[in-house]
């Protein structure tokens, strides 16, 4: 089976910077990789390069048979960028939830906007999506009546009703108080379990552990290591994977206390 995602010799600088170093990387359809690393490594940035959200300096990036080719300019490029972004459901740290529209108002808008669908249709799907989500019982809501746990799931529903072949979440718990961001991960266990392609960037080493097909390793913008969350977790091979690793038990241990 051919890789939903090939990113090869990816290369993003800002200005200067030198921000991701020739990372390449395939992704098999319903794989489930979370990415790992220290503040500042590249995750983030390498998952907004995989949409298109930030403009990669080199190399090339395949979505669902979708070739970009880095640095390339013209009309069939913002084509093949339109299509990968078709194809990419992106949930962010922070909501974004549209203030002034309900709940199924924020969940129906892109496939009406973006792919012209009839409005009973988007309802159907913002219903379903909602229903996976554990929030339909909120469809008629405004976002300030519910809490970050709450918005963020509306979020996810709002990405899975683009109806896309792979989901990006971006350090999605990170805003979150520490009583929601359970509610949070145990809806993104399930989209894993349902055979969602995910790539995920979190500090929640336990999700990994539970939740990851394969764990990536960034450090200063390079991909240093990567394997089962099983083999990595308990024999990380590069030393700055270990030190990661210590901190999550040390942080952990000191929580426990």
């Amino acid at each position: 089976m051919a890789p939903i995602i090939k990113i090869t010799s990816l290369d993003k600088y800002f200005g200067r910077f030198h921000v991701l170093k020739k990372i390449s990387l395939e992704v098999e359809p319903k794989e489930v990789i979370c990415i790992i690393g220290r503040s500042g490594s590249g995750k983030s940035t390498l998952l907004r390069c995989i949409n298109f959200l930030e403009e990669p300096s080199y190399g090339e990036i395949e979505v669902d048979s979708m070739h970009v080719l880095a640095g390339k300019k013209g009309k069939e490029q913002r084509r093949l960028i339109h299509e990968v972004r078709l194809r990419t459901g992106m949930v962010f740290q922070e909501f974004n939830l549209f203030p002034h529209m309900t709940v199924i108002g924020n969940v129906m808008e892109g496939p009406v906007t973006v792919k012209n669908m009839v409005k009973e249709q988007a309802i159907k799907i913002a219903e379903m999506n909602l229903e996976r989500v554990g929030m339909i019982d909120k469809r008629d809501e405004y976002p300030n009546r519910l809490s970050g746990g709450q918005k963020q799931r509306v979020a996810i529903a709002r990405a899975l009703a683009m109806e896309p072949k792979v989901m990006l979440f971006d350090e999605p718990t990170s805003a979150l108080d520490p009583e929601l961001i359970g509610e949070v991960l145990m809806v993104m266990k399930k989209l894993a379990e349902e055979g969602t392609t995910m790539l995920v960037v979190t500090h929640e080493m336990g999700f990994a552990q539970d939740a990851a097909d394969r764990v990536i390793v960034l450090a200063d913008g390079e991909l240093i290591e990567e394997g089962a969350p099983s083999q990595l977790f308990s024999n990380p091979k590069d030393k700055r994977t270990q030190a990661l690793l210590e901190r999550y038990r040390e942080g952990k241990s000191s929580q426990e206390q």
